[in-house]
């Protein structure tokens, strides 16, 4: 047995790769929530965050580690869980 593949296989089974409508209306619903606003603009729109919160209360997930999961998923321009902890 390869030590690396074996490994791999582990942080792939902690990985779920999430392709819904959230990221391909991403910039027509901020558009949308954005249109007449007055202040700061909202920079996620609020299907993104309801998916959060779907993924928070089935993983179980504590606050900061859901609040990482989405800093470090925007800061790569791309939205995946990866190596979620299940308690």
């Amino acid at each position: 047995m390869k030590w690396s593949e074996y490994n791999e296989s582990l942080v792939r089974r902690g990985e779920i790769l999430l392709g819904f409508d959230v990221i391909n209306n991403w910039d027509n619903e901020l558009e949308e929530m954005n249109k007449d606003k007055v202040g700061e603009p909202f920079h996620y729109p609020k299907t993104f965050l309801l998916l959060l919160g779907y993924a928070k209360t089935y993983f179980h997930l504590p606050y900061r580690q859901t609040e990482g999961i989405a800093q470090e998923d925007m800061l790569n321009g791309k939205f995946h869980l990866s190596q979620i902890t299940l308690q």
